[in-house]
């Protein structure tokens, strides 16, 4: 049986968080310098891989559908707000920055012990990745920016719930530090969006800024 997380020695909970990919990116950074300088540490890194590897087997990969651009068209704005003008945003971040929607978050209950079901967010053509992680035993989904740059001074990347046929909800602003939801906001059939927004937000409370990374909610 696996050791719970919070009763491993520090060096062997390092290891596993880093192979499950729930370290913030400070701590992301510093185990893989150690990796680099410390064989043991390499090893346990290596012998968590080794472990956990057999889970890929377990779940069929998850191809985003034809119509995804689209579904997340009408998931950002009401059908009666369709129009160019409150549009534009997506447009452009589409056609300019050709943002690749490459993981759908499964929800699953957390295989004991250790496990947190995660998804790993990037954007085609950019540096920039965003770690989701649901932890079924805590009922919450945590999303960090794992990689890339942080948001330009005088901006934030911002994070977006949008219920199957609902306006965008902002749920809050991704720094270094992990910002943690709560299940109950993020209902299967819901898309998770990441926005680059004026300074604490956007001002209206609707995207504004260009969409960086997304990905839809899928329960198995």
């Amino acid at each position: 049986m696996t050791e719970p997380a919070d009763h491993m020695p520090e060096r062997e909970a390092l290891a596993a968080e880093y192979v499950l990919g729930t370290l913030p990116l400070p701590d992301r950074l510093a185990a893989e310098a150690l990796i680099d300088s410390d064989p043991a540490f390499a090893a346990l890194v290596l012998a968590w891989q080794n472990r956990l590897a057999p889970l890929d087997g377990e779940f069929a990969p998850v191809e985003p559908p034809a119509e995804l651009y689209q579904r997340l068209e009408r998931r950002l704005f009401p059908a009666k707000s369709h129009s160019p003008r409150r549009l534009g945003w997506l447009f452009g971040a589409l056609s300019g920055l050709a943002v690749a929607v490459l993981a759908a978050i499964v929800l699953l209950p957390a295989l004991p012990p250790i496990a947190p079901i995660t998804a790993t967010l990037t954007g085609e053509g950019q540096a920039l990745t965003m770690s989701a992680s649901y932890d079924s035993r805590a009922g919450e989904l945590t999303v960090t920016r794992t990689g890339g740059p942080a948001a330009e001074t005088g901006k934030d990347y911002e994070l977006w719930v949008i219920p199957e046929g609902q306006a965008p909800i902002s749920v809050g602003i991704v720094r270094d530090a992990a910002l943690t939801v709560p299940l109950a906001a993020l209902p299967p059939g819901a898309t998770l969006a990441i926005t680059l927004e004026a300074e604490g937000g956007s001002p209206t409370g609707a995207p504004q800024g260009p969409l960086l990374v997304a990905a839809i909610i899928s329960e198995k």
